[in-house]
C-alpha cells in the first residue's frame, strides 16, 4: 500500500510522547509498505526531516510561522471553530493533501492526531484517524482540576463544547478511528455510537530501553515526562505536593528527580536537596536505569502512558495512578503497583524502596509483560491488519 501519514510537526527525533508513536508506526509500516510523510514544519522548529528518509518514500514539508497562540484563543472566542481546529488549518496544508495523494496513488490516508482532521480529503481514499487523545476529554479534565483560575476554566470549556461537535465530526467521517486504550475509544463510541475502531496502543523499544548491569541509587524515585505539558506538571506537583513530605518520613535520604520538557518557573523553584528538576536531557535511559522507583502521579489525561510502558521496558518497578496506567492491562500488585490517594501513594512508593524483593519482582514481571504486549513490531502488526481491513 501507499501510506500518506499526515502530522502537525515532523516527528524525528522521537523524544516525547507523540513523536515516539508516530515515528514508530512510520517505521513500522516502511517495512512492508510505501510511506509517504506530509508535516508542518515550525519556523525555527527543532524537527529533523532527514532522520525520517530511511522510512519515507517521500517527504513534505509546510512551513508554519506559529505567532502567539494566547491572541489566536482569544479570537477563537468569537469564532464557532475551535482554537485546536482554526491553529492547525493551512491553505497550503490542504492544497499539498490534494497534491499528494493524487501524485503518489495513496491507498490510505493515516491522519496523527483529531486537529489535524480539520482539512477535506479526498474521495475514495480511506481516512484513518489517529486519536493520541480524546482531545474533548483532556479539556474537560483540564477544566475541572486546573488552578489558573475560572476564566482558564471557563475557557477550557468552552473549547471543549465546541471541539467535541468538531472532534466527533472528524471520526464519524473517517473509514477508521484509531484508539489508543479501550477507555477513549468506550468514550468515542458511547457519544458516536456505531463508530469503526480499532484499538492500536502505544509502543515500546524493548531493546533500546534494556538496563545494563549496575546498582540503582538507594531511596530515589524518577519522573520522566513533558513537564511543560500541563496534565504532567499537575502530576509532579501533586506528588510534592501531597506525597514526598509522607515518604521522606520514613525514607530520610529519599531523592526525587523530574526529567524532561520544560519546566515551569513555578516547578523549577521546587528544586531542593531532595529534588531534581532537570528539565529537557538528550537521553533519560540514565536517570530511570539509576533510580529504584518510576512514579506516575497523573490526575488528568488520556491515551496510553508511554512513560509507563517505557519504565517497564527499563526494568524498573512502576507506582502509578489508575490513571496514569490508563490503556495498559498490567495487573496491580504483578506488573506494577496502583495507587490512587497520597496517603495510598506514598505508601506503594515506600513498600518498594524497603523491600528489594518486592522491587525485583515487580520489574520483571513489568519487563515480561511490556515484551509480550507493547514490544512495537506487535504494535506495527496490529496496525497493517487494521488497515488492510479497509478493503
Amino acid at each position: 500500500m501507499n501510506i500518506l501519514v499526515l502530522t502537525p510537526y515532523v516527528p524525528y527525533p522521537p523524544n516525547f510522547g507523540g513523536a515516539v508513536r508516530i515515528y514508530n508506526l512510520i517505521r513500522q509500516l516502511s517495512r512492508r509498505h510505501a510511506v509517504h510523510l506530509l508535516t508542518f514544519r515550525e519556523a525555527g522548529g527543532a524537527g529533523d526531516p532527514a532522520g525520517l528518509a530511511p522510512f519515507c518514500q517521500t517527504i513534505t514539508t509546510i512551513p508554519r510561522v506559529v505567532t502567539d497562540k494566547r491572541w489566536q484563543q482569544v479570537r477563537s472566542l468569537f469564532s464557532a471553530q475551535s482554537f485546536q481546529w482554526r491553529f492547525h488549518y493551512h491553505a497550503a496544508m490542504q492544497a499539498a493533501i490534494v497534491r499528494v495523494t493524487r501524485e503518489q496513488a495513496i491507498d490510505r490516508i493515516m491522519v496523527e492526531f483529531s486537529q489535524m482532521a480539520c482539512y477535506q480529503f479526498p474521495a475514495g481514499v480511506p481516512v484513518v484517524l489517529d486519536e493520541h487523545n480524546v482531545e474533548f476529554d483532556l479539556l474537560d479534565r483540564m477544566a475541572q482540576q486546573e488552578e489558573g483560575g475560572m476564566l482558564r476554566r471557563w475557557y477550557n470549556r468552552r473549547e471543549a463544547k465546541k471541539f467535541r461537535r468538531e472532534e466527533l465530526s472528524a471520526c464519524r467521517a473517517a473509514a477508521l478511528t484509531m484508539v489508543t486504550s479501550d477507555r477513549d475509544g468506550e468514550l468515542l463510541c458511547r457519544h458516536a455510537p456505531g463508530l469503526r475502531t480499532a484499538r492500536i496502543t502505544n509502543g515500546v523499544d524493548c531493546d533500546y530501553f534494556v538496563r545494563p548491569d549496575g546498582p540503582r541509587r538507594a531511596d530515589s524515585a524518577v519522573f520522566v515526562g513533558a513537564t511543560h505539558y500541563f496534565p504532567n506538571e499537575d502530576g509532579v506537583m501533586f506528588f510534592l505536593q501531597e506525597m514526598h513530605a509522607r515518604i521522606l518520613a520514613v525514607c530520610p535520604g529519599f531523592r526525587f528527580t523530574v526529567v524532561g520538557g520544560r519546566p515551569s518557573s513555578a516547578l523549577k523553584a521546587l528544586h531542593s536537596d531532595s529534588v531534581r528538576v532537570l528539565g529537557y536531557v538528550d537521553d533519560v535511559r540514565p536517570h530511570m536505569w539509576e533510580s529504584s522507583v518510576f512514579v506516575v502521579p497523573l490526575r488528568m489525561g488520556g491515551g496510553t502512558r508511554f512513560k509507563v510502558v517505557e519504565a517497564m521496558a527499563a526494568g524498573m518497578p512502576v507506582v502509578s495512578t489508575r490513571l496514569g496506567a490508563e490503556g495498559i492491562p498490567a495487573e496491580d500488585g504483578r506488573d506494577l503497583l496502583l495507587a490512587d490517594t497520597p496517603e495510598a501513594f506514598a505508601e506503594a512508593v515506600v513498600q518498594v524502596l524497603t523491600d528489594p524483593a518486592l522491587a525485583a519482582r515487580l520489574a520483571a514481571n513489568g519487563l515480561a509483560f511490556v515484551r509480550r504486549h507493547f514490544d512495537w513490531p506487535v504494535i506495527g502488526a496490529e496496525l497493517e491488519t487494521a488497515l488492510a481491513r479497509l478493503d
